[in-house]
């Protein structure tokens, strides 16, 4: 009886840890939609020569960088993946740092460097995507 009662808490423990894990997935997955709308307000702003767009997409984009950061994606990543979460939280500093000089350089009237910086940023979002996708 009582194996039969620790294998059914096991079982729910497991169940219950494998939803959590999907859970934190899908709400990663919304989080880089999200993250893909607001480089294309970016991009879009640059291409219109709207600097203020371009600022509320950066806005945007900073607002879900924290997903990055606090995400464990070695949970749901095969074994020869799991240092892919260090990777892209240096990928997040990284966008974080471009997006901020991106700013500096609207404010400084600069719309050539602002989208040198938009750039870095693409790049960031590949690399990352290019290590972690490939499996």
């Amino acid at each position: 009886m009582k194996k039969i009662i620790i294998t059914t808490a096991m079982a729910l423990l497991l169940s219950s840890s494998l939803l959590a894990n999907a859970k934190e997935k899908a709400q990663l997955s919304s989080d880089m939609r999200e993250m893909l709308l607001a480089v294309e307000l970016i991009q879009k702003g640059g291409f219109y020569s709207k600097p203020q767009m371009m600022k509320e997409g950066v806005k945007k984009l900073k607002a879900k960088l924290t997903i990055l950061e606090s995400a464990d994606a070695s949970k749901y990543l095969p074994d020869d993946k799991k240092e892919a979460d260090k990777f892209a939280n240096k990928r997040a500093k990284m966008i974080e740092m471009y997006a901020d000089d991106l700013v500096v350089s609207i404010d400084a009237n600069n719309l050539d460097d602002a989208l040198e910086d938009y750039t870095q940023i693409i790049r960031q979002c590949t690399s990352c995507h290019i290590r972690i996708r490939s499996y």
